[in-house]
């Protein structure tokens, strides 16, 4: 165990919220594109699901959510729409872990490949 535990106390809080203040949508838009493999001229639309904004990757390969209040109504129906895969902010599950578990369950059961930033 460390003599001062600070810097490790520092270091944890880093991941606490990873996801800088200043950074725009359409920063992190494009960082997942980017960390997920696709080029920075891949077609990206907005499609408006349950009210909400999803980002359509390579014509449905991709979704990515950025919205900071997830439904599992709007989980549903992204997942209809059969993308490949989906990637979401966590911090829109905002610590509820039975929409998350059912979010990763109603992916699961479609065969798209969900995870969240």
């Amino acid at each position: 165990m460390p003599e001062d535990p600070d810097p490790l106390v520092s270091q944890l809080e880093l991941h606490i919220d990873h996801i800088r203040d200043d950074r725009t949508q359409a920063d992190l838009l494009y960082e997942i594109l980017l960390k997920s493999g696709f080029p920075l001229t891949t077609k990206v639309e907005p499609l408006t699901v349950e009210s909400r904004t999803v980002h359509s990757v390579a014509d449905g390969a991709l979704f990515i959510c950025l919205e900071h209040e997830l439904t599992l109504e709007l989980v549903r129906a992204m997942a209809a729409l059969q993308p490949e895969r989906v990637v979401c902010l966590d911090e829109g599950f905002a610590g509820n872990d039975q929409l998350k578990t059912n979010s990763v369950l109603t992916f699961k059961d479609k065969g798209i490949v969900f995870k969240t930033v």
